[in-house]
């Protein structure tokens, strides 16, 4: 696969394995040269760290009480997948 072949819906699934370093060798420079040419791909990816960084950055006390155990039940769920 080159990065002529990577549409950015197909990006979109990858750009969490891309974040986490669990991408191939191949797979993580395809990705690396999308980014260096779509400029919508790079926002994206700027958006999903930011939102990693707000959510580590919560506290238990920042959550309502009311949302933490379905949150984590859903935390769970993907976890389980």
């Amino acid at each position: 696969m080159s990065f002529e072949d990577l549409p950015c819906r197909d990006f979109v699934e990858l750009a969490t394995d891309y974040l986490e370093g669990a991408l191939g060798p191949e797979q993580r420079l395809v990705v690396e040269l999308h980014l260096g040419f779509c400029r919508p791909c790079v926002d994206y990816l700027d958006d999903m760290r930011a939102a990693i960084a707000a959510a580590g950055a919560l506290r238990r006390t920042d959550v309502p009480e009311p949302v933490v155990e379905p949150l984590l039940e859903a935390f769970r769920a993907l976890r389980d997948r």
